[in-house]
């Protein structure tokens, strides 16, 4: 009798992760208009132990049916995260380093974040939540003076927006309309002439506000088909990970993902102030076009809620 029902709780204990598996598959593809499915969402990648745990469920009852259906499940999740593990061979070319930091309402470590710029030679810097004082703290830091020429229009609390560039910048202006300051220009970078450069912060999916999440990634979206052909690096704080399907439509026209290029995989930014500093959703991306990503790695700044990324770009 114990052991019937052992089985039956195991069966049924199957069945739930098989359907969390299911589910998360779903809202991989699902556009996220709810607020339940949109935060949902970002959980998709642990679902995959989900996953695996139903499969040795299964496989340890022998319920074969259940066992096929799971495997197939399975590498349907699988599969939503394959892009992430698979790195793409990179040109040989003179490789741009782009750095992006969230300061958390200013609040972060100007120090760390500048020993970090200066510790990858970085060629190009986002930094988002950049108030006014935190803006004359970044000038006055080795930032400051490795990347001299800078466009930032500051705010208060999350609303202020920096770009840190080592050469000239033109054509500065704010993308119009977006609920946080995303600003754009065009930089000569090393080995990569006339480069569209964005330092970028969409609204957050707060809840009863995810309209202004779905509108910036929306506009964000429609400016970045509206380029004309060229090089383009976009780096920032976009508030959504690789299974919001809002965030993957950005990734048309060539535009690509530095972590799927990379073959990185699940490296989290946010939050690092809860669950003990560990972070679990990657809400911070660097997107480009006419590069490949060599590398990408996080790296910690005090201060914030958010991990710093660093990725190496090679000009196509």
């Amino acid at each position: 009798m114990i052991g019937r029902l052992i089985r039956f709780v195991l069966i049924l204990a199957g069945w739930v992760l098989l359907a969390a598996a299911a589910v998360a598959v779903w809202l991989h593809h699902s556009p996220s208009h709810g607020e339940l499915t949109l935060y949902l969402t970002s959980a998709v990648p642990f679902a995959l132990v989900a996953a695996v745990a139903a499969l040795v469920i299964f496989a340890a009852t022998r319920r074969w049916v259940l066992l096929t259906l799971a495997i197939v499940v399975s590498a349907a999740l699988c599969y939503t995260q394959v892009p992430l593990a698979r790195a793409q061979d990179a040109p040989d070319g003179h490789p741009v380093t782009v750095v992006t930091a969230n300061m958390l309402f200013g609040g972060a470590d100007v120090d760390a974040l500048a020993r970090e710029v200066a510790a990858v030679d970085a060629d190009f810097v986002s930094v988002q939540e950049v108030t006014t004082d935190a803006l004359a703290r970044l000038r006055a830091s080795p930032i400051g003076r490795r990347l001299p020429f800078t466009f930032a229009l500051p705010g208060p609390t999350a609303v202020g927006t920096a770009m840190f560039s080592r050469t000239p910048l033109s054509g500065q202006h704010e993308i119009e309309g977006t609920a946080l300051n995303n600003l754009t220009g065009m930089a000569d970078l090393p080995g990569a002439a006339s480069t569209r450069v964005l330092a970028v912060h969409a609204g957050a999916p707060l809840p009863g506000r995810t309209n202004i999440w779905h509108s910036d990634l929306d506009l964000l979206g429609a400016y970045l088909r509206a380029l004309p052909p060229g090089r383009m690096i976009a780096a920032g704080d976009f508030n959504a990970t690789w299974d919001h399907a809002g965030y993957r439509t950005l990734l048309r026209g060539g535009v690509v993902d530095a972590t799927d290029q990379a073959g990185a995989g699940f490296r989290p930014t946010y939050p690092t102030d809860r669950f003990g500093g560990r972070p679990v959703i990657a809400i911070d991306h660097v997107i480009s076009r006419g590069f490949v990503a060599t590398s990408l790695r996080t790296f910690d700044l005090p201060g914030s809620d958010h991990r710093g990324v660093v990725v190496t770009l090679v000009p196509t």
